[in-house]
């Protein structure tokens, strides 16, 4: 009976590691992300004065997974009824992660580059018809140290306030969905446990077959 309860509670500790190992490697984590953004508006397919610019995040940070800022579009104001128009004007957004829960992570797959194009016009300082449309991403999974993030934009485009709205600012948002990687045990090791795990099975019928 004593070998019977053995064997039964090492069989339950096989299952119970696997299915926390399993857990482990497919289950999201909290990290604090520590980052900073950088970015700019080209001037290519703007008719007028160019009025947007980027205002970038610096020593910004958030608990991922979590939907965070990129940096803020800002409209300026135009004198009287002043127009400017963008007709697919490009601009391009830099996220850089500094920080893992307080530590420089290895490896660090960032920067990444996020882009797209303006289109709309913008009247005065209280009309603003211009939408930032966010390109996809062309490397959106990456690594920071031990854990595995994909970003994404969820709201995509966007419509830029006009300067008598929030002062003109309106935050670029993204979503980095962030989970903990475990290392896969080698081959090696694998077998190595399957033959040991055999060998007690053989064992285990053996004594059973004298004992009875």
């Amino acid at each position: 009976m004593r070998k019977s309860c053995r064997w039964a509670g090492l069989r339950t500790l096989v299952l119970a590691l696997g299915t926390v190992a399993l857990a482990a490697a497919n289950g999201r984590a909290d990290a604090i992300m520590s980052y900073d953004t950088s970015g700019q508006i080209d001037s290519a397919g703007v008719v007028g004065a160019g009025i947007i610019s980027l205002i970038p995040v610096t020593n910004g940070s958030f608990n991922a997974p979590s939907q965070f800022s990129l940096g803020n579009f800002q409209v300026a104001a135009l004198p009287g009824t002043d127009t400017t128009t963008y007709t697919n004007t490009p601009f391009h957004i830099t996220y850089l992660v500094n920080t893992v829960n307080a530590n420089v992570p290895n490896p660090n797959q960032t920067p990444i580059q996020i882009s797209g194009v303006l289109n709309g016009s913008i009247t005065g300082g209280d009309q603003s018809s211009v939408r930032a449309t966010f390109d996809p991403i062309s490397n959106p999974t990456f690594l920071t140290g031990n854990f595995s993030n994909t970003l994404s934009i969820p709201d995509n485009p966007i419509s830029l306030v006009p300067h008598t709205t929030n002062g003109g600012q309106t935050s670029g948002q993204a979503f980095l969905d962030t989970k903990a990687v475990v290392n896969s045990p080698e081959p090696s090791s694998i077998a190595l446990f399957l033959t040991a795990l055999a060998g007690l099975g053989v064992r285990h019928r053996a004594r059973t077959r004298r004992a009875a």
